[in-house]
C-alpha cells in the first residue's frame, strides 16, 4: 500500500514538474523560484517515504518474509525514479532558471552624472545603501558555495549538507530583503528612481544566480549522500560479514559444525540475495559519475571500496567452505575413534563375562568355542577398520596448532587468493608462518620472500595432526590388547574343553571302553593329547592351570593304558604289530608336532631383547624337555619293532621315517639353541656399546666452549688424549660386535635353508648394528676435530696473551706518564711538547694494539667455530636418541651468566672482554691527551698552537 502511495507522488511531482517547465518562460523567475522550491520539499517528503520503505523490507528480508526479495525490486525502482525525478527537476526548472535575465528599467545618462549620483545615494540614502549591501551579500555567498566542498565520506559529507541547508535556508529567506528592496522604488522618482532600478535589477540577477547554484548544490548535496549513506551501509554489512570469519576460532575442535554450516549456508543466500541490492548501490554511483557529479572521486573511491570488500567476502567464504571441511573431518575422525574404542571395549567385556566359563559340558563348550571364533573373525575384519583409521589420520589437519606459539617457521598453505600492496599469495601456494600469536592476523612469508601480516583465515596448517596420529596409535594398541585377551580366553575355554573331556573319560568303565571302539577310542586320546601338547606348548609353562593338565593328562592316559591293558588281555585278538602300528601312529603325531613347532620357531624373526630373547630360551629348553620325554616310545618301538617275527618292508619303512624325522628335530633344535646364543651375545653386545658411546657422547657434548686460559686448554686437551685412549681400547668390542653379528647372519641363515631372498629381521638388525657403527664414527671424528681445534686454540691463545701483556704495561707507563705532567694553569705553552710527544708516541703504537686484536679475534673465531661444533653435535644426540632429554641435561650444566661487570668466565667472552677492556683504555688515552692539547691551545689563543 505504501509503495503505491509513494508511486502515486512521484507521478503527481513527474507532473508538476512537466507542467511548470512548460510555462517558465512566461512567469516571473521569483514566481518559478517559489514552484521550484515546493516541487524540491515535496520530492525530500517522498524520499523519507522511500528510506523508511527500505528499512521496512530489511526487516522482512531478516524475518525471511516469502516475497521480501520481490518488495526490495520494488523498493529500489522507486528510487531509481525518485533520483530521476529530482535530476529532472534540476535540468528543466532550476537550471534555465539560473540562466534567465530579469527585466529592468534603464536610461542612458553620462558616467560623470551617475557615478556622482551613485555615490551620493549611496552614501546619503539608507535605501541606496541597504540595495548596495544585498548585492554585495549575494556575490559574497555566491564566491563561498563555488568554493565549498562536497565531502569524502558519511560524516563530512552530512556535515556539508547540514551546514548548506542552513545555508539555503538563509538564502532563500533572503528574498523578503530582495522583495523589500522592490517595494523601496515608491520612495525615488526621475534619475534616481532608474538609478535604482539599474541596481535593483542587479541584485535580482545576482540572487537568481545565487538561488539557483545553492538549489543546484542542495540537489548533488541530497544526491551524494544518498549514494554514500547507501554505499557506506553496504561497506559495512560486509565488514561485519568479515568480521565474523577473520576472528571465528577454528582451533576449536568442539565447534558447532552443523551451525556453522547452517551460517554458510544462509551467508550464500544471502550475498545472492544482497547482490542486487549491492548493484543497485553500484549502479546510482556510475549513473551519478556519467552526470558529471561534482563529488565523481569519492563515489568512485567508494563504489572501488565496496568491489574490493566484495571480492574479499566472496574469498572469506572460499576459507569458510575449506575451514568448515577440515573440521567436519577431524570431528568426524575422532567420532569414529571413539566409537571403535567403544566397540572393542564392547568386546572385551563379552569374552572377560560370556567367554569366562570355567565349568561346562561338552556341547556348551562347543557353542561357546564357536561364539569365540566368531568373534575373531569379527575382530579381523574390524582390524581393517582400525586401519583405515590410522591411514585416515595422516590427512588429518592439525586444529588445535593454529593457536599453539610456533618454536620455528613452519609451512601453511593458502586456501584462498590475497592481495595487499605488494604482498601476493595464490589459492594452494605454500607460505612461510613466522608468527601465529596475532588474534586474527598471522605474520608470514610468500614465495617471492615479501613478509607481512594477514588473517590467518586465509592459511590451513599441513597435516598430520598429533592428537589424530596418538589417537589411532592409541586404537591400535587396544586392538592389540583385544586381539591378546582373545588368544588367552580361547587358549582357556580349550583347556576347561580339555578338563571337561577328561572327566567324561574318567567317567567310564571297561565295558564302555571297549564298547567305543579301538579306533574310536585312540582318536579320543590323540585328539586330548595333541590339544594338551598344542595348550601347553602356546601356554606359561608356570600358568597352575597349565600344571593341572599336564597331571590330568598323565592321569588320564593311565586310565587309557590300563583300560588298553586290560582290553588286550579280554582281546587276544590284538598282536604286536598292531602295537608297533599303535606306537609308530603315536610317535608320528608328537614328531610331527615337534617338526611343526621347531620349525616355526626357526622361522620367527629374532628377538629385539634379552627379555624376549630369556622368553624363548625357556620355552625351548620346555621344548626340548618335552622331546626328551619321547625318547624312551623311540625306545620302545624300536623294542617293539625287533619283537614281530614277521617284519614287513612298510614296517621298516615306518621305522625309518620316524627315526630319521626324530634326528632332524634335534639337528634343527641345536642349530636353533647356536642361534640363540649367538643373538644372546650380539644383543648384550649392543647394550654394552650402545650405553659407552652414550656416555662418550655425553662426555664430548659437555665441551661446549673453549677456556680463556692455558691451563684450562691444557686440561681439555689432557681430557680428550684420555678420551683418545678409551675410544682406542673401544674399537676392538666394536669390531667384535661386527663379528658377533657376522657369525648370527650364518646361523639364522642356515636354519631357513629353504628360505630364498633377505631375512627381514636380520636386515633389521643389520640396520641396528650399523646405526651405532654411525654413531662411533661420529665420535671418533668429533674427537679428533676437538683435539685439532683445541691444540690451534692453544698456540693462538699464547701468541695473544704475549703480545697483550706487552701493550697492557705500555699502556699502564703511559698512563702513568699522563699521571706525571704538570696541571695546565699558566704557561700553558710550555706543557705543549710534552703533550704533543706523549700523544705522538700513542699514536704509533695503534699498529700493536690492532696485532693484539687480530690475534685475539683469531682465538674469538676458533672457539666460536668450536662452540657452533658443540652445539651441531648436540642437535645430532636429539636426533639419535629422542628418548634422552639431551637438551635440559646441557643446559644443567651449563655455566651461569656472570654479572655485566665481571670479566665473563667463557673464553671468548672473555677475550673478547679483554679486547674491549684495552681498547677502550688506549681509546681513552688518546681522548685525554687530544683534550689536553686543546686546553693548551685554548689557553694560547694568541700564538699559533698545532694539536699535532
Amino acid at each position: 500500500r505504501e509503495i503505491k502511495q509513494t508511486d502515486s507522488n512521484l507521478d503527481t511531482i513527474e507532473r508538476a514538474i512537466e507542467n511548470e517547465s512548460r510555462r517558465i518562460e512566461r512567469i516571473h523567475p521569483l514566481e518559478a523560484k517559489k514552484i521550484a522550491d515546493q516541487i524540491d520539499q515535496d520530492l525530500a517528503i517522498t524520499e523519507q517515504n522511500i528510506q523508511s520503505l527500505k528499512t521496512d523490507v530489511a526487516t522482512l528480508r531478516n524475518g525471511r518474509y516469502p516475497q521480501a526479495g520481490e518488495l526490495d525490486k520494488r523498493v529500489n525502482k522507486l528510487h531509481e525514479r525518485w533520483v530521476h525525478l529530482r535530476h529532472m527537476l534540476h535540468n528543466k526548472i532550476v537550471g534555465p532558471l539560473a540562466n534567465m535575465s530579469f527585466p529592468v528599467e534603464e536610461r542612458t545618462v553620462t558616467k560623470h552624472l551617475r557615478t556622482v549620483q551613485e555615490t551620493r545615494n549611496v552614501d546619503t540614502n539608507p535605501h541606496f545603501r541597504s540595495l548596495q549591501e544585498h548585492i554585495e551579500w549575494c556575490k559574497n555567498k555566491l564566491k563561498q558555495l563555488k568554493k565549498a566542498d562536497y565531502g569524502t565520506d558519511l560524516p563530512s559529507v552530512q556535515q556539508e549538507r547540514d551546514h548548506h541547508q542552513h545555508e539555503h535556508r538563509k538564502i532563500d529567506q533572503f528574498h523578503s530583503k530582495v522583495d523589500a528592496a522592490v517595494k523601496a522604488r515608491q520612495y525615488f522618482t526621475g534619475e534616481e528612481l532608474n538609478l535604482y532600478n539599474q541596481h535593483l535589477g542587479q541584485l535580482q540577477k545576482v540572487y537568481a544566480e545565487l538561488l539557483t547554484f545553492s538549489t543546484n548544490r542542495m540537489t548533488d548535496l541530497d544526491s551524494l549522500l544518498d549514494f554514500i549513506q547507501s554505499a557506506t551501509n553496504e561497506l559495512q554489512w560486509l565488514n561485519e560479514k568479515e568480521e565474523v570469519e577473520v576472528t571465528r576460532d577454528w582451533s576449536d575442535t568442539k565447534l558447532d559444525v552443523r551451525a556453522v554450516e547452517k551460517y554458510f549456508e544462509h551467508l550464500m543466500s544471502e550475498l545472492e540475495k544482497r547482490e542486487i541490492q549491492f548493484n543497485s548501490v553500484l549502479e546510482r554511483g556510475e549513473c551519478l559519475v556519467l552526470q558529471n557529479h561534482p563529488a565523481t572521486k569519492a563515489i568512485e573511491a567508494h563504489m572501488a571500496a565496496m568491489n574490493a570488500q566484495w571480492a574479499w567476502l566472496l574469498q572469506l567464504t572460499h576459507c569458510l567452505e575449506t575451514h568448515l571441511q577440515n573440521t567436519r573431518i577431524y570431528q568426524q575422525f575422532f567420532k569414529d575413534v571413539q566409537a571403535a574404542e567403544e566397540w572393542l571395549k564392547e568386546k572385551d567385556e563379552i569374552m572377560n563375562n560370556e567367554f569366562s566359563q570355567g565349568d561346562f559340558s561338552l556341547d556348551v563348550g562347543e557353542r561357546l568355542l564357536q561364539g569365540m571364533q566368531a568373534l575373531r573373525d569379527e575382530l579381523n575384519v574390524f582390524g581393517d577398520q582400525v586401519q583405515a583409521l590410522t591411514a585416515r589420520a595422516q590427512d588429518i589437519v592439525p586444529l588445535k596448532q593454529r593457536r599453539q606459539p610456533i618454536t620455528r617457521p613452519i609451512t601453511v598453505t593458502a586456501i584462498c587468493n590475497y592481495k595487499q600492496n605488494n604482498f601476493v599469495i595464490e589459492k594452494g601456494s605454500d607460505c612461510t608462518l613466522n608468527d601465529n600469536s596475532g588474534r586474527v592476523k598471522w605474520r608470514v612469508r610468500n614465495s617471492s620472500g615479501v613478509e607481512s601480516q594477514v588473517a590467518g583465515v586465509c592459511f590451513a596448517l599441513p597435516p598430520p595432526d598429533k592428537d589424530a596420529l596418538d589417537a589411532a596409535d592409541r586404537l591400535r594398541r587396544q586392538y592389540d590388547r583385544s586381539i591378546a585377551l582373545w588368544q588367552k580366553k580361547q587358549l582357556r575355554m580349550r583347556q576347561n574343553m580339555i578338563f571337561a573331556t577328561i572327566k567324561v573319560v574318567k567317567g567310564w568303565d571297561l565295558p564302555q571302553f571297549i564298547a567305543i571302539g579301538a579306533e574310536q577310542r585312540n582318536a579320543i586320546r590323540k585328539a586330548l593329547n595333541e590339544d594338551a601338547d598344542k595348550l601347553m606348548a602356546e601356554g606359561d609353562p608356570s600358568d597352575p592351570q597349565l600344571r593341572r593338565l599336564r597331571r590330568e593328562m598323565d592321569e588320564v592316559n593311565k586310565l587309557f593304558d590300563e583300560f588298553e591293558k586290560r582290553a588286550r588281555a579280554e582281546e587276544e585278538s590284538k598282536n604286536q604289530t598292531r602295537i608297533f602300528n599303535n606306537q609308530i601312529s603315536n610317535l608320528t603325531v608328537s614328531l610331527d608336532e615337534a617338526e611343526r613347532i621347531i620349525n616355526q620357531r626357526v622361522a620367527a624373526p629374532l628377538p629385539r631383547d634379552i627379555d624376549t630373547l630369556q622368553h624363548l630360551v625357556l620355552e625351548h629348553k620346555e621344548f626340548e624337555s618335552r622331546l626328551q620325554k619321547l625318547e624312551p616310545e623311540i625306545e620302545q618301538v624300536k623294542d617293539t619293532f625287533r619283537s614281530i617275527t614277521l617284519k614287513t618292508p612298510q614296517h621298516k619303512k615306518d621305522l625309518e621315517k620316524v627315526l630319521d624325522k626324530w634326528k632332524y628335530i634335534w639337528n634343527m633344535s641345536n642349530i636353533y639353541v647356536e642361534r640363540l646364543k649367538c643373538i644372546e651375545i650380539v644383543l648384550n653386545g649392543m647394550d654394552d656399546a650402545s650405553q659407552v658411546i652414550s656416555e662418550f657422547e655425553n662426555k664430548l657434548a659437555l665441551f661446549d666452549e673453549l677456556p680463556s686460559t692455558k691451563k684450562g686448554l691444557e686440561s681439555v686437551h689432557e681430557n680428550l688424549l684420555k678420551m683418545e685412549s678409551a675410544v682406542g681400547q673401544q674399537q676392538i668390542v666394536m669390531d667384535q660386535l661386527n663379528d658377533d653379528f657376522d657369525n648370527t647372519r650364518r646361523l639364522t641363515e642356515k636354519s631357513r635353508p629353504n628360505q630364498r631372498g633377505p631375512h627381514a629381521d636380520v636386515e633389521r638388525l643389520d640396520k641396528e648394528i650399523q646405526r651405532l657403527n654411525d654413531r662411533w664414527s661420529n665420535v671418533c671424528a668429533q674427537l679428533a676435530d676437538k683435539l685439532r681445534s683445541c691444540k690451534t686454540a692453544y698456540d693462538l691463545l699464547g701468541s695473544y696473551q704475549e703480545a697483550k701483556q706487552i701493550e697492557d704495561d705500555w699502556l699502564d707507563e703511559q698512563y702513568g706518564k699522563l699521571e706525571n705532567l704538570q696541571p695546565i694553569k699558566e704557561r700553558a705553552k710550555e706543557h705543549l711538547d710534552a703533550t704533543r710527544n706523549l700523544l705522538s708516541s700513542v699514536v704509533d703504537r695503534t699498529p700493536k694494539i690492532e696485532h693484539v686484536n687480530l690475534n685475539g679475534g683469531k682465538f674469538i673465531r676458533e672457539g666460536k667455530i668450536w662452540s657452533r661444533a658443540a652445539t651441531r653435535f648436540r642437535e645430532q644426540l636429539v636426533e639419535v636418541r629422542p628418548s634422552l632429554d639431551a637438551e635440559a641435561e646441557f643446559q644443567r650444566q651449563a655455566t651461569p651468566l656472570e654479572e655485566a661487570s665481571e670479566p665473563p668466565a667463557g673464553g671468548t667472552a672473555r677475550i673478547a672482554w679483554e679486547l674491549d677492556e684495552m681498547n677502550g683504555r688506549f681509546a681513552e688515552l688518546q681522548d685525554r691527551l687530544y683534550g689536553r692539547l686543546r686546553e693548551i691551545a685554548d689557553r694560547c689563543k694568541g700564538d699559533i698552537v698545532t694539536l699535532v
